[in-house]
């Protein structure tokens, strides 16, 4: 899996871009501000963002995801029941996301807003062997 972190500042908030560079494929988790930061890092990488998702739609999150989905090819993702007047791919509670070999599940946690999903990944270490000591 390729992890990569994005701080902002201004506004305050985080971004990702996780994929699988082997099937040379990507999602980006809650874009902040100017596209090609996460465009140049797929590019670097050497993945295709296959999905852009917002966590949420509010007025606290100020996203650049749909801006994203549109330079990208990418599908603008969010959570199904999301009241927009603009078109998106809808996921729900138990969905499964597939950027390559990486797998993204989807969990409903509405609360903050009433479309609230969090993104998660099982991530499982591979066995170690012990040397005889």
């Amino acid at each position: 899996m390729i992890l990569r972190q994005f701080l902002h500042f201004d506004p305050v908030g985080a971004s990702y871009l996780l994929g699988c560079g082997g099937k040379a494929s990507a999602a980006v988790i809650d874009p902040i501000g100017p596209v090609e930061p996460y465009l140049e890092a797929a590019a670097a990488t050497g993945m295709k963002i296959l999905y852009v998702i917002d966590s949420h739609i509010h007025a606290d999150h100020i996203s650049s995801g749909r801006a994203l989905a549109a330079a990208s090819g990418g599908k603008y993702t969010l959570f199904a029941g999301a009241k927009t007047n603009f078109d998106f791919h809808g996921v729900s509670d138990g969905s499964v996301l597939e950027p390559g070999n990486v797998l993204l599940s989807v969990m409903h946690t509405p609360g903050h807003t009433p479309e609230t999903c969090r993104y998660w990944s099982p991530i499982v270490a591979a066995p170690r062997s012990r040397g005889s000591s």
